[in-house]
Order: C-alpha cells, then sequence, then structure tokens
C-alpha cells in the first residue's frame, strides 16, 4: 500500500511567500507585483510589508490568491561581533536582527499581537492605512524569551510563523536552536542569496530540527524582493510549491500548516511529482535531475546520481535509524526542490 508524503489528489500552486510592495518599502505596487508574478507562473504571493498586516483580498481571484501577512522584527541594540581597533563598520550592520514571516489563516485578520502601540502609531503617522487594525501594545526586545514570547502571541492570534534569512540576520546556533513556536524556516532567501551568495542555508534547518526543539519543523523558500529601481533580478527564484484542492484561502492555509508543500529554487524550478512509501522503500518521481538525495538524521545518507545524465526516479530503502529524512532533487543548473522532515516510524512497519 502506497504512503503519499506530498498529496497525489490536489492541484499544485506556485507561490512566494517573501514579498514587499509599496505598503511598506518595495518599488511596486500590489497589483503590479501581482501581474508581474502571474506572467512568471505563479498562483500565490504572500504580501509580508514589514510591520504592517493588511488585507489584498480585492487581488484574489480565480487565477491568483493574496495570503494576508507581514514581517516582523526584533532587533538586537549592540553588535554581535567585535569590530577591530581603528576599523568601522555601520552598526546596524553588525546588530542581530530576527525577521519573521507571518501568515493569517484568516484572510481578514488584521489584528497585530506582539505589536507596540509606538510601531503601531508610527507607521499611522507616515500615512499608511490602518484602519480595521489593532494592536496589543507588546514591546518586542532581542532577547531569547521575547523572541519566544512574540512567536506565541503570533500563534495565539491565527498566524502560522516562519524564521527568515537567518544567515543575513546574524543568527547563530545559540539564537535558533533556542527558538521555539515556529511553523517553517526560510531555507532560500533568494533576494540576498543574489547579492552575498551565502542565504541558501538548508543545513540551518537541519540544526534546528535535530536540536529537539523543532522536530515539526517545516522549510520554505522566498524572494524577499523589494525590485528597487524597478528591476526585478531578485524576484522569480525562491518559490514555494502548494499542494491544495482548490486556489481557495483556506484550503491553501491549511495545507501550508499541514506541511502538503515543497519549496524550490530557480526560475524554472525542479519539481517533485509524487513521493510515497511502499513495503518501506521511499519513491519520487521528479522532473529531469542531475541528483537526488536523501538526508537522514545523522550520516545516513543515500543518493542517486548518474554523472551528468538526467533521471526522472529515485528509489531508497528506509530504515529506523534515519529517524527523519528529508528529500532533495537537484537538475543540471544546481536548482533544487527540499522537502521538510518526515517521520520514518510513520511511514515503515
Amino acid at each position: 500500500m502506497k504512503k503519499y508524503l506530498l498529496p497525489n489528489d490536489v492541484n499544485w500552486y506556485r507561490a512566494n511567500m517573501h514579498c514587499h510592495t509599496t505598503v511598506s518599502d518595495g518599488h511596486y505596487s500590489p497589483e503590479e507585483i501581482k501581474n508581474a508574478y502571474k506572467e512568471m507562473g505563479y498562483s500565490i504571493v504572500a504580501y509580508t510589508d514589514h510591520e504592517i498586516i493588511r488585507t489584498h483580498n480585492d487581488l484574489t481571484d480565480d487565477e491568483f490568491l493574496a495570503i494576508t501577512s507581514s514581517e516582523f522584527s526584533i532587533n538586537d541594540c549592540k553588535p554581535c561581533f567585535e569590530i577591530p581597533e581603528g576599523e568601522y563598520m555601520d552598526g546596524w550592520k553588525s546588530k542581530k536582527v530576527i525577521h519573521l514571516g507571518i501568515y493569517a489563516k484568516d484572510k481578514n485578520n488584521m489584528f497585530h499581537p506582539a505589536t507596540s502601540e509606538e510601531t503601531f502609531n508610527y507607521w499611522k503617522s507616515q500615512g499608511k492605512d490602518m484602519t480595521g487594525a489593532e494592536c496589543d501594545g507588546y514591546q518586542r526586545v532581542y532577547t531569547i524569551e521575547s523572541i519566544n514570547e512574540t512567536i506565541k502571541r503570533l500563534n495565539d492570534n491565527g498566524f502560522l510563523v516562519s524564521m527568515n534569512h537567518p544567515n543575513w540576520s546574524l543568527n547563530d546556533m545559540n539564537d535558533y536552536l533556542n527558538i521555539e513556536g515556529l511553523w517553517s524556516l526560510e531555507i532560500l532567501n533568494y533576494a540576498t542569496e543574489r547579492i552575498s551568495g551565502a542565504e541558501y542555508c538548508p543545513y540551518i534547518y537541519d540544526h534546528m530540527v535535530r536540536s529537539g526543539k523543532n522536530k515539526n519543523l517545516f522549510c520554505n523558500m522566498g524572494d524577499d524582493n523589494h525590485n528597487r529601481g524597478g528591476s526585478f533580478d531578485h524576484s522569480f527564484g525562491g518559490s514555494t510549491i502548494i499542494g491544495a484542492k482548490e486556489l481557495e484561502y483556506s484550503q491553501v492555509m491549511e495545507a501550508l500548516e499541514k506541511g502538503d508543500f515543497y519549496c524550490a529554487s530557480g526560475k524554472n524550478p525542479p519539481k517533485i511529482n509524487a513521493l510515497y512509501v511502499e513495503d518501506n522503500i521511499i519513491k519520487i518521481d521528479c522532473s529531469p535531475a542531475t541528483d537526488i538525495f536523501l538526508t537522514g538524521m545523522g550520516r545516513n545518507f543515500r543518493y542517486a546520481n548518474t554523472n551528468g545524465e538526467e533521471i526522472t526516479h529515485a528509489e531508497f530503502k528506509l530504515d529506523k535509524q534515519d529517524i527523519m529524512f528529508r528529500v532533495t532533487v537537484r537538475d543540471k543548473y544546481g536548482n533544487n526542490a527540499h522537502t521538510h522532515f518526515y517521520k520514518v516510524s510513520d511511514l515503515i512497519d
């Protein structure tokens, strides 16, 4: 009997889960972003403008879904490394931050949890339309206690919470291994990867799952596009591919919450067409790939590669010693499709 890890009876929708528009500091309006992403084959955009939760239900139609979302930040007040004597670095560039992508399960939810009156009123003073929105007055600070309290308040008020671009944020293991309550980790931030080459970080995801506090953590990818100067250089490279029966808000959010998705890099990303277990063997069907990997909790790896030849199927025997595993499909251009971790004990006899 086949046990499907990715559902086989749904439609698959390409999403950008990290996006900025003129609502905060992006170059293009929400409608312009919709049109650009639809043209590139996307069906979903999460409008994660900084600190402002806005609905964009007017943009949703039969072919496009706008997710009510935002990006909340928690900033440290001191440098996280020593600047050598006689050297100079702008203070902001040396300070840790936590950026959280937050996604409302209810498309009409504009409540701002973990938001101080000062922050809320600042956006009002900048002429931002906060009609219908309220906040709880909580002041975020850069301590693990406050970070976890922030995530708890977001969860309690109906938001899925992702930790974004951990490398750009200068986070280290002492930070991310103690964070609790996350739904997902952004393992590719395309904009930052484009400018630094240092924001493709599935290894951080592995660390967090292995730590024990985040065994149910998922992984996603996003563009973090601001499109400054009108450029789309930082767009269309980090996608989350969501499986739902219909392009409808509650179904898409349920799929995200359950983990019925994978994520993929590149303007034409590799596809995982089927992922299932049969007779204790994990079977993967995919678009043409040069490498297919199974990554376990320890040094128990399996792989299929053909020295440049392309394959569309791989099978690996599962073992209880794997404990948990994830799958990666890599194409000839170096683009990767990633699943989240799955528990072996749920899948084999």
